[in-house]
Formats: structure tokens, C-alpha cells, sequence
């Protein structure tokens, strides 16, 4: 069905040098990054449900009973928050992404090692999701999504590297590939379906052209990975169904279109001169395939690949009409894989152009990641948190000490009324964690008590979509028995404060 040799041949030792020593930089620059925008970031609300529900001071048991199965996602992500709640607050627990990421690098190097062919767009890939905004975005907070984008990348690589040569590469390969599954299958459930339609094109070619050494090497990872899924989803899928029965993602076919579109998009314009690549390597693919009428291993992979990110994301598609749950952040799985495929066609491009043409251009792709990761890493660090209405607060009540700081469930009903339960217990618990980083005091919540000499501070955070004005809020803030007669509300992020002083 496939001509299974045809790739470029074996990098030369001047141009494998040259992509690794860009790649490596790209991983330097990437690694200082992450770990500069993890730290300066603040914390949003999600992450303290991850940090809430695997906090150290619970056995393990009954955070499984109570609060893992019971989540919308298999428990694997959060037995691991649960294994490194060691490293302390929320914005040093997000370093354990660098962890994850040396892990990916470790088994993508696994599966190049023995592959000479696969190590140009390898390259490429590192150079590419240096540059995409999903990476910065994903491994700068205490959320599975990271785990998801490396191991969407990671999938179609060892997927390429079992299609090249089922038999090299030896146990490593194996095993990285067998990881890789079991993580993918067990992380997040969109995950788990864009995983198995990435790998089932592959299958699916295996088994048209009765390739039993192909079948032999792909078959038994995502069997053994599936049960454990489907052991886990059969406690999970009544908590699933309930859950998802009030959820916030809005439904309809324009909503999904609209997030696969925009995920889609970030994704290839992350590196437009590598985009341009990807394009021109695209069309040299299809023009060795008229003039030989064969498809090469580089299209035929960028064939698969392509084909199961086209299988996932009508697979998703179709659920979500049914029951809403695609958000971007949520495909980013299918992103790493796209990405992937952009390299494939890119490095075909490569391929054909003279070394010292070929230097220059990755530099240049280099310095294009480099101006988006500088970018990037600004962005994320720079989200809205809830350190921004906290350190409104922070200064005010050490300008003035007697100030007062009030909070009130009423602001966050919505999402205390959600599934799971630990939704109830998430907010207010997160309130009181941004107070004590912050060095000032909230109120009891049964208490009215006023200063007479300071500001008397409303908070509210995690309201995003509401568009609350003063006089609303004041009617509020009166009806719960402060007598105060006006405010000035101070709209920050996602956040406000009232006050009954000017700040």
C-alpha cells in the first residue's frame, strides 16, 4: 500500500548536527521560559481545584473516593499533583511540567535514536512547539493539558518511528511507545478520543495492506491501555453523565467549528516560516507522488497522521453535539500531532535544498521561535489571576490596616453549585489562600463589622462573563446587612472590588 522506505536519506553528519544544535537551543529557551512565566503567573481558578483536591493532607484513598473518580477526567493527573504536592504552591507545583517535558524529550529521543530519518522534523517539532502559544499557555499552570500537548506530540512521533521500521529501536522504543498509550488513554477524556483516532488511521493501513509486523508492534499498547481506560471509565461514567448534565461550555455545532478552528489556527501560525515550509514541503511530497506514483513514507505519514486529526476532531465534533465539552484547550492533543505533521512535509522541504541554504533557514526559524516564545511567555505570564483584585486588596490594607476585606458565596454561586462536589469547598478555601500569600485578613463570613477610618473592601474573583455594575452590586452588599450607602467598584481581570471609599 506504501512505499515503506523513501523518506530523505540519513542525515548528513554537518546537517544532523546542525538541526540538533537548533533544537537544543530551542529546548534551552523553552525550558528558561516555561519556568520564568510558571513563577510569575498567578493562580486561576482551576488550579485551585487541582491544588485543592491533592493537597498532601488527605490519604490518598479518600481523595481517589472522593474527589478523583468523581471529577469529569480519569484520576491519573491528579495522583500525580498528589506525588509532587511536595514542590509547594501553586506556582512552584507548575515546574512539574519541566519534569513532563524531560520525559517526552527522553522518549522522543528513544524512538530518533535508531530512526535517522525521523530526527529533521524532530527538529522541526521542538522548533515549532517552542513557538506555539499552546505550550506556553498549557505548561504554565497546575492543569493536565501539558501532559496532553507532549503526548500528542510524542504519540505521532513513536507512531512514525513503529510505521518505519516496526522491528528497529529495539525494547526503548517499545516502551516509550506503551507509555505514551497509557497516559494518552488516561489523562483527559478528549485526550483519550483524539489519541485513539491518531493511531487508528495506522491500524486501520496495517491491517488493508496485512502487515503483520506493523500490527504486531502497534496492537497491544492501546488494547492494554484501553482496558485500564474502560475499567476506570465504568466507575467514572455515572459521575461523567451527571456532571456534564449542567456544564459551561456552550453547545452547538458553530461552537466546536469555532474552537477547532481558532486551536488550529494558533497552532500554524506559531512559525510562519516554518508554516511556509510545511506548505512547500507539501507540494514537493505530492510531486514525487506524479512523477513515481508512489507515496513516499514522508506522505504517507503525513497522510495517517493528518487523517486521524481529521478522525478526532469529527469524533469530538459529534459528541459535542450531544453533550458539550470542547473548549481549545482541550484539543491540544490533536495540536501536538498537527504539529507534527507540519514538520513532516517541512523537512521534506529541507531535504531538498542545498546545506548552506538550509542553515540559514533554520536560524531563522530559530529566531522566529524565539520572538514568539519571548512573546508567549509575556502573555502567560501576564493572564488574568487572581492576584490582580488580591493585590489591589494587599495595598490598600497596608496603606490603611484597619481596612476590612469581605467575602460573600453569593458572587461564586454558580460554580459552587457545579459538579463535582468539591466545587462547594474550591472558592471560598481559594480566597483564603490568596489572603495568606498576600498578607492580609478576610473577614468572618458572618460578619458585618465596618472600619470607621478605612476602606471597607467587596471581593469577588472567577467572573468572567458577568457584567456587574456598581449599583447592582451595592443593592447586594446592602440586602446581606452592611450599611454602607455607595461604592466604587474596581473591575481587574476577571475580578472586582467594592469599596466604600475611593482607593
Amino acid at each position: 500500500m506504501f512505499a515503506p522506505d523513501e523518506m530523505s536519506a540519513p542525515d548528513e553528519p554537518v546537517r544532523g548536527t546542525q538541526r540538533a544544535a537548533a533544537a537544543i537551543a530551542a529546548l534551552v529557551a523553552l525550558a528558561a521560559a516555561l519556568a520564568q512565566a510558571a513563577l510569575a503567573r498567578g493562580p486561576w481558578y482551576d488550579e485551585f481545584y487541582t491544588q485543592y483536591v491533592s493537597r498532601p493532607d488527605r490519604p490518598w484513598l479518600e481523595a481517589l473516593r472522593t474527589s478523583w473518580l468523581p471529577d469529569n477526567h480519569p484520576p491519573f493527573f491528579y495522583m500525580l499533583m498528589r506525588a509532587t504536592a511536595w514542590l509547594g504552591p501553586i506556582e512552584t507545583h507548575r515546574l512539574v511540567n519541566l519534569a513532563f517535558a524531560a520525559l517526552a524529550i527522553s522518549g522522543g529521543w528513544a524512538i530518533i535514536r535508531d530512526e535517522p530519518r525521523l530526527r529533521a522534523p524532530a527538529a522541526l517539532l521542538v522548533l515549532l512547539l517552542a513557538a506555539n502559544r499552546w505550550t506556553m499557555l498549557s505548561g504554565t499552570e497546575l492543569r493536565s493539558y501539558f501532559i496532553s500537548l507532549c503526548v500528542g506530540a510524542l504519540l505521532s512521533l513513536a507512531l512514525a518511528g513503529i510505521w518505519l521500521s516496526p522491528l528497529r529501536g529495539g525494547r526503548a522504543k517499545r516502551i516509550v511507545y506503551a507509555l505514551t498509550v497509557l497516559v494518552a488513554f488516561n489523562t483527559h477524556i478528549v485526550t483519550t478520543l483524539i489519541s485513539g483516532a491518531l493511531i487508528a488511521p495506522f491500524f486501520a493501513a496495517a491491517m488493508l495492506s496485512r502487515d503483520k509486523m506493523r500490527l504486531r508492534a502497534l496492537f497491544p499498547a492501546p488494547l492494554a491501555a484501553g482496558l485500564v481506560f474502560a475499567c476506570i471509565a465504568a466507575i467514572q461514567l455515572p459521575y461523567w453523565s451527571h456532571n456534564t448534565q449542567v456544564f459551561w461550555i456552550p453547545g452547538g455545532l458553530a461552537a466546536a467549528r469555532l474552537s477547532m478552528q481558532y486551536a488550529a489556527l494558533r497552532t500554524m501560525e506559531a512559525n510562519p516560516l516554518i508554516l511556509i515550509g510545511s506548505a512547500a514541503g507539501a507540494v514537493l511530497l505530492l510531486r514525487d507522488w506524479i512523477l513515481t506514483r508512489r507515496i513516499s513514507s514522508s506522505l504517507a505519514l503525513s497522510l495517517l497522521t493528518g487523517t486521524g486529526i481529521a478522525l478526532a476532531l469529527g469524533v469530538v465534533g459529534a459528541i459535542h453535539l450531544a453533550r458539550p465539552f470542547v473548549t481549545e484547550i482541550y484539543l491540544v492533543a490533536g495540536m501536538g500531532a498537527l504539529t507534527w505533521t507540519m514538520a513532516l512535509t517541512c523537512a521534506r522541504l529541507l531535504s531538498a535544498l542545498p546545506r548552506r541554504v538550509e542553515t540559514l533557514l533554520l536560524a531563522l526559524g530559530l529566531a522566529a521561535s524565539g520572538i514568539a516564545l519571548v512573546g508567549n511567555a509575556g502573555a502567560a505570564a501576564h493572564r488574568n489571576s487572581w492576584l490582580g483584585t488580591g493585590r489591589l486588596i494587599a495595598r490598600t490594607v497596608a496603606r490603611c490596616p484597619d481596612a476590612t476585606v469581605h467575602i460573600d458565596p453569593f458572587w461564586n454561586a454558580d460554580v459552587m453549585a457545579m459538579a463535582p462536589a468539591d466545587n462547594r469547598r474550591v472558592a471560598p478555601w481559594a480566597y483564603q489562600v490568596v489572603a495568606a500569600q498576600l498578607g492580609f485578613r478576610i473577614a468572618p463570613t458572618t460578619s458585618r463589622y465596618l472600619s470607621g477610618i478605612c476602606p471597607n473592601l467587596f471581593w469577588a474573583e472567577h467572573q468572567a462573563g458577568r457584567h456587574l455594575d456598581a449599583a447592582s452590586a451595592l443593592r447586594h452588599i446592602q440586602q446581606g446587612g452592611f450599611a454602607i450607602r455607595s461604592i466604587a467598584l474596581y473591575h481587574i481581570g476577571n475580578g472586582w472590588v467594592a469599596s466604600d471609599r475611593p482607593l
